[in-house]
């Protein structure tokens, strides 16, 4: 019976996965790139919505061209905003020139507007009033001079080249390291390339002045809404990644500028002809392909599920581990203790875990040199470690007073009594509920990627950003946590069905069922 249980889950699973990819594939068509713009200016947007990247403070201007706007909406890389807009999930895109010219010609039916909004310059981003951007600036001017800037453009921009490369890291490194904050999915600025190595327009110009000022390069890739808080929090030395410079960045930074930028609208190609139609199977093996074998990208997502079980294993034993602290510390019964611990509890219990790792990471931990994975291990097992201290101190608590006067007569000193007959006897009640807080704990992890942690949700992210698709990497992710999530619950119940056969299921002798 149970296996006939199995069956129909499994086939359910694989019903509803054929449902979404039916659907994704089966009508699949290119665009010849032939047709009229949706909106031939920002006169005819009236109502329209706009997606912006996340840190991008230009909804005032934007309002001010477009008084009667429908509103923003906010993503966390450009890739995202093209798939909602193909997707008429929003009606257009405010992004700079560098990268609207990428994504329109990666996608024939989308296309730019004449508009221009804000000429201004991409920017190298420093801490405020840090020496180095002037040193930085000058070498960057006298690359503009003679010319490398302009080939470095086309080289990115222009050329058809798959096989694009940035320079190695072969320079001595005798003045030391600077730490690179990089936007990581903003492509051809800043993302990862093959074998995860930092590629794009932005990185070859910094390692050019790095390699003149003989500097070591330590990248740490992150979303780009995160760049300016990690350099205000001291976390990197420099900042890239298709940053333009505003009058609202350059109060909480300092700007070395190297390229010219401007915004406008990407909007879709209303009355494109289709040129191709491939068939569901053909679809499927090239999105396959694409996500998983072009540039080993499957690398990437075992990269990132090793993470995540390092994260999660690390930060339930370490949690685990203070909550039995907190529990002998809560047995001695010290009224100061015991607000202090009620105290953290309902800090942690009223924070989301996103936040809590944003505060350890940019304030509590700022000024140390703690790598983002430290951070994430001891934010989560502070959470774990709450969860856990309740579910101990309720199982302990369930047990019986008589059993500690029986020990305390036996000649058992209070802490002995406690670790030998009470604690003991309350592990049927816990060890249950707190292997499915572990397995909360494994699907919270998927947070982690604010704080930079590449990890199995943000490896998804990566290859999304790369693909522009989301059907794979997206499914990817969901079916390993799927997985993972099932396989502890079984590991959970048998746990659960030993402990009630060790000390429920007992016989009377003689007696029949």
């Amino acid at each position: 019976m149970k296996n006939k249980r199995r069956l129909m889950g499994l086939l359910m699973v694989i019903l509803c996965t054929l449902l979404f990819v039916i659907p994704a594939y089966a009508k699949e068509a290119e665009s010849d790139g032939s047709g009229e713009p949706e909106f031939a200016s920002p006169d005819e947007m009236g109502g329209a919505t706009v997606g912006l990247l996340t840190g991008m403070p230009f909804e005032d201007m934007i309002s001010q061209r477009i008084p009667d706007i429908g509103g923003f909406a906010y993503f966390a890389s450009m890739p995202d905003e093209v798939l909602a807009l193909k997707a008429r999930k929003i009606d257009a895109i405010f992004i700079n020139n560098a990268l609207i010219d990428f994504a329109a010609a990666h996608n024939p039916d989308l296309v730019k507007m004449d508009d221009h909004y804000l000429d201004s310059n991409f920017g190298f981003a420093f801490p405020k009033g840090d020496p180095q951007r002037d040193v930085w600036g000058a070498i960057i001017d006298r690359m503009k001079e003679d010319g490398t800037i302009d080939e470095l453009w086309v080289k990115w921009m222009e050329s058809d080249d798959p096989n694009k490369s940035v320079p190695e890291q072969d320079w001595p490194g005798n003045a030391g390291t600077v730490r690179v904050a990089c936007a990581d999915s903003f492509e051809p600025m800043s993302y990862y390339g093959e074998n995860g190595e930092m590629m794009g327009f932005d990185v070859e110009i910094l390692l050019n002045v790095a390699k003149e000022l003989d500097l070591k390069v330590e990248f740490t890739p992150m979303e780009f809404g995160a760049l300016m808080p990690t350099i205000q929090s001291g976390k990197a030395d420099v900042a890239i990644g298709d940053i333009v410079i505003t009058d609202e960045r350059a109060e909480i930074v300092d700007f070395a500028p190297y390229a010219p930028a401007y915004f406008t609208m990407l909007i879709r190609n209303s009355g494109a002809e289709t040129v191709e139609d491939k068939s569901f199977l053909q679809n499927f093996k090239d999105s396959f392909e694409r996500t998983f074998i072009t540039e080993d990208r499957y690398k990437m997502i075992l990269q990132g599920l090793g993470m995540t079980a390092l994260v999660a294993l690390s930060s339930a034993a370490i949690g685990l581990a203070l909550a039995y602290g907190l529990i002998f510390l809560r047995r001695a019964n010290k009224p100061f203790t015991n607000r202090l611990i009620s105290g953290y509890n309902a800090l942690i219990a009223g924070i989301p875990a996103a936040v809590i790792l944003m505060l350890l990471y940019y304030i509590v931990f700022a000024s140390a040199k703690f790598s983002a994975v430290v951070v994430a291990i001891v934010g989560f097992a502070l959470i774990y470690c709450s969860r856990a201290y309740g579910i101990i101190w309720n199982a302990v608590s369930a047990v019986d007073e008589g059993q500690r006067e029986a020990a305390l007569a036996l000649g058992y000193t209070e802490s002995l009594a406690f670790r030998k007959v009470i604690l003991p006897q309350s592990e049927s009640y816990y060890t249950p509920l707190l292997f499915s807080q572990f397995i909360l704990l494994l699907k919270e992890t998927s947070v982690a990627g604010y704080i930079t942690v590449l990890d199995l949700t943000r490896a998804g992210d990566l290859i999304r950003s790369r693909t522009m698709e989301a059907f794979f990497p997206l499914i990817s992710v969901a079916v390993i946590y799927f997985f993972l999530t099932f396989l502890m619950t079984r590991i959970a119940r048998k746990i659960d069905v030993s402990f009630k056969d060790k000390y429920y299921n007992h016989k009377i002798k003689g007696v029949d069922e």
